[in-house]
């Protein structure tokens, strides 16, 4: 396939031809959403460079937005984030990778998690390194916020912060924090560098959700999916 060179980038242009439909939210649509998969390359059945070349052919074949592919660091395109992305996670150690979506709507992550874990077990693998992240933003900046405390409140009365083991290092419950302290103090303590949390707020109209990874956690795709619709 042919590309474009942006730096260390590779920017392989949308599949015309493809036959899946169009996910991009419209201007009805409250709330866009985006995820991201981590993931190792198997070097035992392939060779780095040709998984990678394998996995980006397969990749453009599941969206009509642009490919990004960087094998050193993270793109740095302006339209970055309208684009599906094959970039180095730098949380995870050698051949660790990371395939994140264009912001798409809610059924588009989940065409995203039935087509990306299949390519996940075809050339590589998942670990406790390894998770599945989940981004929800509202789509019009009118001065709508999210209420974090509440949505993480709410998550936990239904399971979904524990549904998952906690990951050393990647993935901790939110919760242990608000158990024993209060508003204030956890709020203190959640910043605190360091620490990754199983759901983050990354500004008041974007929350990250970390809750779900770990060993082969890319084989429970319906799982997967499930839990996300529940968020």
């Amino acid at each position: 396939m042919d590309y474009a060179v942006e730096g260390s980038t590779k920017r392989y242009l949308g599949n015309k031809f493809c036959t899946y439909p169009d996910f991009t939210p419209n201007e009805n649509d409250l709330y866009q959403y985006g995820c991201e998969f981590e993931f190792y390359i198997n070097t035992d059945g392939y060779t780095y460079d040709g998984a990678m070349a394998a996995l980006t052919r397969d990749v453009h074949t599941l969206t009509y937005a642009d490919v990004l592919v960087d094998e050193i660091s993270i793109p740095q395109a302006n339209d970055k984030n309208h684009c599906i992305q094959i970039k180095p996670d730098i949380s995870l150690q050698d051949h660790g990778i990371e395939i994140s979506i264009p912001i798409s709507t809610k059924e588009g992550v989940v065409h995203f998690i039935e087509t990306v874990t299949p390519l996940i077990e075809k050339y590589g693998y998942t670990n406790a390194d390894t998770g599945f992240h989940i981004h929800i933003s509202t789509l019009k900046n009118d001065g709508t916020h999210i209420d974090f405390y509440r949505f993480m409140l709410l998550c936990d009365n239904a399971g979904l912060l524990s549904s998952w083991s906690t990951r050393d290092g990647y993935s901790q419950n939110v919760m242990d924090i608000l158990s024993s302290h209060t508003k204030q103090q956890a709020r203190v303590i959640k910043t605190k560098k360091g620490t990754i949390w199983n759901l983050e707020r990354i500004g008041p109209q974007h929350i990250e959700i970390k809750s779900i990874g770990g060993l082969d956690y890319h084989k429970e795709f319906e799982r997967i999916i499930h839990e996300f619709e529940a968020y």
